[in-house]
């Protein structure tokens, strides 16, 4: 079979129908249980004649591996996916999560955007290089990963010292960008080329016990309350990365926009003034996590009974850094901030380190070219991800790796944002098979 008689119809069909499949196994992390998504994907790829192995970082934990041989001319690429989706709250969705239901040309159920979407694209990419009979120049490895949803340490970081078919790659595609945004000039196509670090801290507030019928001021419940209003009015310095200033720059024809970061860039002390006259609240949102680092509450544990004040509580806050922090930079940061709160102190629960890939390396280009082969429209521009991925794991290691699963989003780019992690998660035929044909393109010129 040649490239053009590729019956897309058809392929749009059986993705379809395989996404469908797919979003009906389970694979909620905790407990994960994504062997049974690897059997389901390594079943596929052996009735097409490519192999593939499981492996298990823990018994259910499984891994899947599959490989296009090429002639060795040059060093393998990586389509990397993972299998494990977040946990769900079922009786807020209008279709179960785990159903894979058609609607009007969507497919809905947990995991359709982040990203077994992005798995079975990957996987029909295998399956259409063998069926065209690709010369490939470059082995094309597949790998549907455990455990990305509670930071990899049972997929990727796992089969980074387990497997030396990880240590030998050149360049990888990964989840975490390739969303579109349509405006009036361009549609503009977000890819990950970089993610801002993780650093988890805990806060511990001590104070005098006692019993509650006697308000005491040394209170540390009353401590950890002044320091979350502190930290939810707190905003960090603006900073504009390289990476930010590409991306700024792909607006740069756009008759709305490009004032509105202009402003910004010239006046980085009044960026909420200008971020406030970005109409979408999507593209808004985008923007902040970009300029600066953040500092978000997510876990507060206090006294164990009403009427005893405590001794001592905690609250665990997710900070993400941009390029150039680090962990004790940003506990200085807090420190500095909560200086006037009495007698607490600042512990890092974990940390990983920002990372960054170059858009001139050949394969950004190519990811460029192959989008405008299917939308006239396209421009790819750079973004740093607010959100961590297994990318981070190439990246520190001098491989390259692009976040890129192409959809292009109809309306607003919030609503397309709640959706991942959210209620309703879905995904429509349109985008699969969209995302389908850029990611076939851009890998056959890249390896053959």
């Amino acid at each position: 079979m040649k490239d053009t008689e590729i019956n897309w119809e058809k392929v749009k069909q059986q993705a379809t129908d395989y996404l469908r499949q797919y979003l009906q196994i389970d694979t909620t992390n905790p407990p994960g249980n994504e062997i049974k998504g690897a059997q389901f994907l390594k079943r596929i790829l052996e009735r097409e004649g490519i192999s593939g192995a499981i492996f298990e970082s823990e018994p259910g934990r499984g891994n899947l591996i599959a490989r296009l041989k090429g002639d060795g001319t040059k060093p393998p690429l990586l389509l990397l996916n993972h299998l494990d989706v977040v946990p769900v709250e079922k009786e807020k969705w209008s279709y179960p999560p785990f159903s894979g239901s058609l609607v009007n040309g969507e497919i809905w159920g947990r995991g359709a955007l982040d990203c077994k979407s992005l798995g079975i694209a990957e996987t029909m990419v295998l399956i259409l290089l063998k069926r065209t009979g690709q010369h490939l120049k470059r082995d094309v490895i597949m790998a549907a990963t455990a455990d990305e949803e509670k930071g990899g340490t049972l997929g990727v970081g796992w089969l980074w010292n387990n497997r030396p078919e990880f240590q030998d790659i050149e360049a990888v595609i990964n989840e975490g960008g390739g969303v579109g945004i349509s405006r009036k000039r361009n549609n503009l196509y977000f890819c990950q080329v970089a993610e801002k670090g993780v650093c988890w801290v805990r806060i511990v507030f001590k104070g005098s016990p006692g019993h509650a019928s006697i308000p005491r001021e040394d209170n540390c419940i009353l401590s950890l309350g002044r320091s979350l209003d502190i930290i939810r009015r707190y905003r960090s310095k603006v900073q504009i990365s390289p990476v930010t200033m590409k991306f700024i720059q792909g607006f740069s024809e756009d008759e709305e926009l490009a004032p509105i970061f202009e402003k910004l860039l010239k006046a980085p002390q009044y960026a909420d003034e200008a971020l406030r006259d970005i109409p979408d609240r999507g593209l808004r949102q985008l923007l902040e996590t970009k300029i600066r680092n953040t500092f978000v509450p997510t876990v507060v544990k206090g006294g164990e009974k009403t009427n005893v004040i405590p001794s001592e509580c905690f609250c665990e806050i997710d900070c993400r850094m941009l390029p150039g922090e680090n962990p004790e930079r940003i506990k200085k940061e807090i420190e500095t901030i909560l200086a006037d709160i009495p007698n607490c102190s600042i512990q890092t629960i974990q940390s990983s380190a920002p990372s960054e890939s170059s858009t001139s390396h050949e394969l950004f280009q190519i990811l460029g070219r192959s989008l405008t082969r299917y939308d006239p429209k396209a421009k790819l521009i750079p973004f740093i991800s607010s959100g961590a991925t297994d990318s981070r794991f190439f990246r520190n290691q001098g491989i390259s790796a692009f976040g890129f699963a192409p959809l292009l989003v109809e309306g607003e780019l919030a609503d397309y944002q709640d959706l991942v992690h959210g209620h309703n998660e879905r995904i429509s035929q349109k985008n699969l098979i969209f995302g389908i044909k850029v990611l076939y393109d851009a890998v056959r010129e890249y390896c053959t």
